[in-house]
């Protein structure tokens, strides 16, 4: 006797640091990859407003804020909302 369990609707999950919804809109994980991106420049400010070159700064700027942004951008599907 194989005891099976039957799946469970829900509204989104957590998958390999992205979440996945059932309606296939990723409103929810752009917010909260913003934030994410917040929180890490946050975290760096004194580095990236200090008196360091410009493009230096630009370089942490995309290494450490846009990265973390971007984790997983390639899976979202946009609507005009989005895009805004």
């Amino acid at each position: 006797m194989t005891y099976q369990k039957q799946p469970q609707n829900v509204e989104y999950f957590n998958y390999l640091g992205n979440v996945i919804t059932n309606d296939a809109r990723c409103t929810w994980e752009i917010q909260f990859k913003t934030a994410m991106a917040k929180a890490a420049f946050k975290m760096k400010m004194i580095i990236l407003t200090s008196i360091l070159d410009l493009n230096l700064r630009k370089k942490l700027v995309k290494c450490y804020i846009w990265s973390t942004t971007l984790y997983g951008a390639e899976t979202w599907t946009l609507w005009e909302t989005d895009q805004k």
